[in-house]
């Protein structure tokens, strides 16, 4: 809250109980010198304290108990006009008083209706804004347990599935000793298999609760994206001959360095190109093309396979979100990779993004330069364009 408005507020609500305070004052003064101008009044009121005679008599000498009834009245006056100015604010901080007790009880959607702009609306703004964060921690706090419940269930759904599978194998490797040698390695095989994805499953587990939660160790040093953007492509080469897929490089500047974590960079662009590879081979085609600016560089990655839904593309970054629900193990990974490459550029600073048309399903990521050689090369290249002309 602005700490000027707060304290302009409290000398608004200190002033106006300031001139309430004199009004009172003011009333019971003049009800004090009316009694005392008007004889016959003051003797009906002294009559009903039990004084007899008239105030005129009593006047003339000290008596103790017509000073007290005087200041008594004087105190009733000012009492029954103070309240009567301050109802008002009398009951707003009741109503403040209520809504805080609703609050201690668990009740953290109550609202303090905020009433003009004094100390107390002051008040109610703070308490609103308190149960307000509460009542946000809360939900997080829910959110987190759904999370952890989900998380809980995928892990037990995608490690049960190879699990089973080697189980099997093993089980019949084990007690079928009549089996032909070229089914027994096909099984061996099979099983090694199913361990190796196990293995992955666990390891891609393990890179995203490190990159979650921050525990992960980064090492920062110059990084030239497009050096490492050609090197990647080409160990990728089996991978597109295995799926018969080709791919395109359109770089559009010969060099661009960012201040990255070399490991973690290869993985979020090897997390991309497989998901590309996997969901987009129908395509037989993947691009990878750069956008240089003076202080970031974007990386888009296109396929052309099946036109992911909006209702997915709205949750592609979530973890272990999966477009098919069987979350069957031939078709698609844990659902962490997607998660995992945008961990990592956010960890660089950057942003990562997805779209997805008949045109093609591009994946973006957006990563900054934090490197004075961008700004060098780009003077440079400035300077040799002034010079030719």
């Amino acid at each position: 809250m602005d700490t000027k408005l707060t304290s302009k507020n409290k000398v608004k609500y200190r002033g106006s109980l300031l001139l309430n305070t004199v009004l009172s004052a003011a009333a019971a003064l003049a009800a004090e010198v009316a009694l005392l101008l008007n004889s016959k009044l003051a003797d009906v009121i002294l009559c009903q304290f039990g004084f007899q005679g008239s105030v005129a008599s009593l006047s003339g000498e000290y008596n103790a108990p017509l000073i007290f009834v005087y200041l008594l009245i004087g105190i009733c006056v000012f009492a029954f006009v103070f309240g009567m100015l301050q109802h008002r604010t009398l009951k707003y901080t009741r109503k403040i008083s209520a809504s805080l007790q609703e609050i201690s009880e668990g009740h953290f959607n109550t609202r303090i209706p905020v009433r003009g702009d004094n100390e107390l609306s002051d008040i109610a703004m703070q308490v609103n804004h308190m149960a307000e964060e509460i009542e946000q921690l809360l939900e997080k706090e829910k959110q987190a347990e759904e999370t952890k419940n989900e998380l809980i269930t995928n892990i037990a759904h995608d490690l049960r599935t190879p699990l089973t599978s080697i189980l099997g194998y093993l089980d019949i490797l084990s007690t079928r000793k009549d089996l032909p040698e070229e089914t027994r390695q096909n099984y061996i095989r099979i099983a090694h298999d199913k361990a190796k994805h196990l293995q992955q499953m666990i390891e891609d587990l393990f890179g995203f609760t490190k990159l979650s939660y921050s525990k992960q160790t980064t090492n920062m040093q110059p990084i030239d994206i497009i050096t490492l953007l050609a090197q990647l492509l080409d160990e990728f080469y089996p991978v597109f001959e295995n799926n018969e897929m080709d791919y395109e490089y359109h770089p559009d500047a010969s060099n661009f360095v960012i201040q990255g974590d070399a490991t973690l960079l290869v993985r979020l662009f090897d997390n991309l190109i497989n998901n590309a590879i996997k969901y987009g081979k129908e395509g037989k085609l993947l691009i990878v093309k750069t956008r240089t600016q003076k202080e970031a560089i974007t990386v888009d990655i296109i396929n052309f396979g099946k036109v992911i839904p909006q209702k997915d593309l709205d949750r592609v970054f979530e973890k272990f979100y999966r477009a098919e629900s069987s979350r069957n193990s031939a078709t698609g990974g844990t659902g962490l990779g997607l998660a995992i490459a945008a961990n990592v550029a956010r960890i660089h600073g950057g942003s990562i993004a997805a779209k997805s048309s008949l045109e093609g399903t591009v994946f973006s990521v957006m990563l900054p330069s934090t490197h004075e050689e961008n700004i060098e090369d780009d003077n440079h290249a400035k300077q040799e364009v002034s010079d030719e002309s």
